[in-house]
């Protein structure tokens, strides 16, 4: 709570340079010519001081403006520059005294103390590359606009009064590019009026440019290759307990790589907001160690942190860095070596099973690694597109896969056909405690599938990975489920409960938590939120929508998709899916 109190008490700061900002363009503006508004300028400036300083106020009001969004993102070079402008205004308002110099240099001196105070918060560097170039440019700019100030006045002496020698023009276009006074010069024509705001306009110009390259920040985001993709599935084999982990491997990811451990969190980023994809991919002993390179690299990016999904595996750890941790729902999990066709519960799936053998349908593994058919992968492809078709709503990422034939790598593809050979519905499952357990991440069926097609599918592939010595089997995420149990539930979960109970009808919740059930899942492991800092905002609701979602939200309203199935952390396809196998 004292953090965020710090860094309100600095917002609070940041925005009165909006006021000061504002108060310096008002105070450009050509009003202040027109005769009835010179009385209104006039309190609070002296009308030929503002007339001479129109131009620099407005710069410096622009540039206060251009400064509050990067010391907002807490960008070092962006609280140096403002502490020199904060510097500079308040000794110019002290010479310039009017009546609002008091209140003025008292709000200015508030937002300089506390900057001074919170140096160390400014931490997120500048672009290496972009500050280097801006630097050539800044000394390139200002020396061939001194040099051509001091020669380019010296030869209008016709046309500008005061200008005997190379000193003293060096002298005044100084005062001309620093300052902006014009009437220094002594300007005689319309010549030499055309040449000095001009010379102006040219360095600012410049300057500005300059100021931007200087603001950009830096984004330390290693270049993705293949050497890259290929790492991050060794550490994830190794190290992937989370359902999620193998996720890591789509184009759409990220990555940050450990220095100190080997470990790699694949992430995307919503605003200011890093969303990661389940938990952190590493040794658990070498979770802390992991976990304070992934605060750094924050800091550094100006970053809040947002996990999603994450296990019981790191959540102890989180809890004791700061992050809020939110229940956000339960996987259906299934044990293999007590799972069964037997009982009541499973009667339904049982009952499905019998009506698709009695019609033919049968199930079968395409293991595209070691032999490629390409009429297996076209119907695969066929069954995709046209349920996408059919979804009529935008495909998410991030947080599902894809079919991913182009490079299959350990996924596991299994398909029912009917008794004509023809193609009914497949599942893709991903790996994660190193192959012991596999994920149902992609499952896709034609329209008017018979009963069972899907159903026959899990059973057998439950047969085959027990046969190979794997203990679960996940079907994924049954979001908000379950989610305000105990008397210790926090406000984010008791809103979770209330979507979950009150609003159905936005989002098929419960439908998709039966269509689950129905298969007697033996164990319902509980999945999270975590995110730092806490509190939980509308930015982290909004970074886990707009992360399923590149295209925007436009896309979801436009395309009537139900506004509850982002938030809730799992796709459509799945509640759409299981909803018509129920």
């Amino acid at each position: 709570m004292r953090d965020i109190g710090r860094k309100a008490f600095q917002n609070s700061a940041i925005f009165l340079l909006v006021f000061i900002g504002v108060k310096n363009l008002l105070s450009a503006l050509p009003l202040r010519f027109a005769r009835e508004f010179v009385h209104l300028y006039g309190l609070g400036d002296q009308v030929q001081a503002a007339t001479f300083h129109g131009i620099l106020s407005f710069l410096t009001g622009t540039l206060m403006l251009l400064l509050v969004w990067h010391l907002y993102r807490r960008v070092r070079i962006a609280w140096l520059v403002e502490i020199l402008v904060l510097t500079a205004s308040i000794v110019m308002q002290i010479i310039r005294y009017h009546r609002f110099t008091i209140p003025i240099v008292l709000i200015e001196g508030f937002i300089l103390v506390v900057l001074a105070l919170s140096h160390q918060d400014f931490s997120r560097r500048a672009d290496r590359v972009s500050m280097k170039r801006a630097l050539v440019f800044i000394a390139i700019s200002f020396v061939l606009l001194i040099g051509n100030a001091s020669v380019g006045l010296h030869m209008m002496q016709a046309h500008i009064n005061d200008v005997h020698t190379v000193a003293k023009a060096l002298y005044n276009s100084l005062r001309l590019l620093v300052f902006m006074d014009v009437s220094a010069l002594q300007i005689k024509t319309l010549s030499g009026r055309l040449y000095a705001d001009s010379l102006i306009t040219l360095n600012w110009i410049c300057m500005t440019a300059s100021l931007i390259l200087l603001l950009k920040p830096l984004v330390y985001d290693p270049i993705r290759s293949k050497s890259d993709r290929g790492r991050v599935r060794n550490i994830t084999l190794l190290h992937g307990q989370n359902p999620s982990s193998y996720l890591a491997l789509e184009s759409d990811k990220k990555y940050f790589f450990g220095s100190s451990v080997e470990g790699v969190c694949a992430y995307t980023v919503v605003g200011r907001v890093m969303v990661c994809c389940g938990d952190m991919i590493c040794d658990l002993e070498c979770g802390f160690a992991f976990l304070t390179e992934v605060f750094g690299f924050c800091r550094m990016n100006g970053y809040d942190l947002l996990f999603l999904n994450i296990t019981d595996a790191f959540r102890d750890l989180y809890q004791s860095a700061g992050f809020g941790i939110a229940k956000y729902g339960e996987d259906a999990c299934f044990k293999l070596d007590e799972h069964t066709l037997a009982g009541g519960k499973i009667a339904k799936v049982r009952a499905a099973v019998n009506h698709a053998k009695k019609a033919g349908i049968t199930t079968h593994e395409y293991s595209p690694n070691i032999h490629r058919e390409p009429e297996i992968e076209r119907r695969i492809q066929g069954i995709s597109s046209e349920w996408l078709q059919e979804k009529k709503s935008p495909e998410m990422s991030f947080m599902l896969g894809s079919v991913g034939l182009d490079n299959p790598m350990d996924r596991r593809y299994f398909y029912s056909v009917d008794s004509e050979g023809d193609m009914l519905a497949f599942i893709v499952f991903l790996p994660y405690l190193e192959k012991k357990a596999w994920y149902a991440d992609v499952t896709r069926r034609k329209p008017g599938t018979p009963q069972g097609a899907m159903e026959m599918i899990l059973m057998d592939v439950f047969s085959v990975f027990r046969s190979e010595g794997a203990d679960w089997v996940n079907l994924g995420l049954c979001p908000l489920h379950n989610v305000a149990t105990g008397d210790k539930a926090t406000l984010s979960e008791h809103l979770f409960a209330f979507i979950y109970e009150h609003m159905n009808d936005a989002y098929d919740f419960k439908a998709l938590y039966h269509a689950k059930e129905k298969y007697a899942p033996t164990h319902w492991e509980t999945r999270y939120l975590a995110f730092h800092p806490k509190p939980f905002s509308p930015q982290f609701a909004y970074a886990i929508v707009k992360s399923q979602n590149p295209k925007g939200i436009s896309s979801l309203l436009f395309s009537g998709m139900k506004p509850f199935a982002f938030l809730a952390g799992t796709s459509s396809e799945k509640t759409e899916r299981n909803a018509t196998d129920e």
